[in-house]
């Protein structure tokens, strides 16, 4: 008598599949979960008889904010939220300090200003040449890849730049940055 591939379909699964019940693994609420609560304020006024949510707005805190979004007519608008101001909420920065980090940011960082002065202590601007040579491109840059490096590292400021430039190129460093 045929069997039909039984022991194909037994073998993917689809025949004698067992299931595994969930009992006793799966709690709805953690009855110990006051004592499991670190901060000292919100383990005092935590009830356990009380839900979850109803816990969190007894503290002054919101259980599920998306729920009054959730609930809302789409034809009316949104209530706005008028006694928290958004500078209360986040510790916003001066702009000047700002200013002062995009300024202090290398475009090039150590490791590649190292790599690109070997290759072109080597080849000078020829990335062609460098490209083809794995002993020096070990990191295997597309000749392109290699370009754009060494313009990045060609434009840098004297104060930006860790490494010495190679004789070959120090033609191409601008003096007003150097």
């Amino acid at each position: 008598m045929v069997k039909h591939g039984r022991n194909k379909k037994r073998r993917a699964g689809r025949i004698g599949k067992t299931k595994i019940k969930n009992s006793g693994n799966f709690k709805r609420w953690d009855p110990d979960l006051h004592k499991k609560i670190k901060n000292p304020t919100v383990r005092e006024h935590w009830d356990p008889s009380k839900s979850f949510t109803a816990n969190l707005a007894a503290i002054g805190l919101v259980g599920n904010p998306n729920s009054d979004v959730r609930n809302t007519n789409p034809l009316q608008k949104p209530k706005a939220v008028t006694d928290v101001s958004a500078i209360e909420l986040f510790d916003i920065p001066d702009s000047d300090e700002l200013a002062e980090q995009k300024e202090k940011r290398c475009p090039i960082n150590e490791e590649d200003q190292k790599y690109i002065a070997k290759c072109m202590s080597k080849y000078g601007v020829d990335y062609g040449r460098a490209f083809r040579d794995i002993k020096i491109n070990y990191m295997q840059h597309t000749e392109n890849q290699l370009r754009k490096l060494g313009a990045r590292f060609l434009l840098l400021s004297s104060d930006q730049r860790i490494v010495d430039v190679p004789e070959k190129v120090k033609s191409l460093v601008s003096t007003d940055g150097a």
